[in-house]
């Protein structure tokens, strides 16, 4: 997947730091893949602008930097780069709004073909787990190497 992104620098605590350039100027940026299951290795993919005053992640925050697609690459960027280090994890997605929700399936659905070359992808829809189809409307994501062997029972 060769999509326009924005470079990035891996931190310590799985986090990955990038830059938003656009109309409102430079906006930090944070991934963290946050370990939320040790037994069966699940991580949680934490994703905002990072707010220097709450030294946290701000997952609701609204950029309007007009390059969407370009955090949403370099957030995807960051998945490989984690999935390469941690073969064995399991990543869980869901938007900290309905929008975003909708927003990351659209693009998972967009380039759906080139992401499954990479990851095994599923989507959480009532009360289970299924095989990422472009036609539902999912509540949640999760992203696994393509030999993970899932088991959810």
């Amino acid at each position: 997947m060769q999509l326009d992104r924005y470079d990035f620098i891996e931190g310590p605590g799985n986090t990955f730091e990038f830059y938003s350039f656009g109309p409102n100027g430079l906006i930090k940026k944070l991934v963290q893949y946050q370990l939320i299951d040790d037994k069966r290795n699940i991580y949680n993919l934490a994703f905002g602008d990072w707010d220097a005053t709450k030294n946290r992640i701000n997952d609701k925050a609204i950029s309007n930097n007009s390059d969407r697609e370009k955090i949403l690459a370099t957030v995807a960027a960051t998945t490989i780069v984690f999935t390469t280090r941690h073969p064995d994890a399991i990543i869980i997605a869901v938007g900290s709004t309905a929008v975003r929700n909708r927003l990351y399936q659209m693009n998972i659905a967009i380039f759906l073909e080139e992401i499954q070359q990479l990851l095994h992808i599923e989507g959480y829809i009532n009360g289970k787990w299924e095989v990422f189809r472009k036609s539902r409307n999912y509540n949640g994501f999760l992203a696994t190497t393509k030999s993970k062997k899932l088991n959810f029972d």
